[in-house]
């Protein structure tokens, strides 16, 4: 199982992405089944399709790449107590700068024994049992 973060659904998904050929070597590995499912929570498609229409200005583009999430990937709902558990990851952190999304996520990955994630943020790799993956 891989989880993967906005950074690298949005760097896959514009071209002028300064990660773009990053993600899509990583996804070459992803689409292959080296990781297994592939999994997103409800926070990050949020976030993925907003960035999106933002950085594109295109409604569809966002759409699109919305419908591919919805298609191919497994999500992950965040009910009460997920969202408790993020709030106390997120209230408890030290040596990290993590957005409340970026506490879903690692919470997210705690729940269902995810190890993998592909990301192109930083501060995750100081999570010791969290491995990104690299190109």
């Amino acid at each position: 199982m891989i989880f993967l973060d906005s950074s690298f659904i949005i760097a896959l998904s514009v071209v002028n992405d300064e990660n773009h050929e990053k993600a899509r070597r990583i996804m070459k590995k992803i689409a292959r089944g080296k990781f297994g499912q592939a999994y997103i929570s409800d926070y990050v498609f949020n976030e993925v399709v907003t960035v999106i229409l933002v950085k594109t200005k295109n409604v569809k583009k966002a759409a699109n790449v919305g419908e591919l999430l919805l298609k191919s990937v497994r999500i992950v709902y965040t009910d009460k107590s997920l969202f408790d558990k993020t709030w106390r990851n997120f209230v408890a952190q030290k040596g990290t700068m993590f957005s409340f999304t970026d506490c879903n996520i690692t919470s997210v990955m705690e729940n269902t024994g995810i190890k993998y994630l592909a990301t192109f943020d930083k501060e995750f790799m100081k999570i010791p049992w969290i491995i990104v993956v690299k190109d």
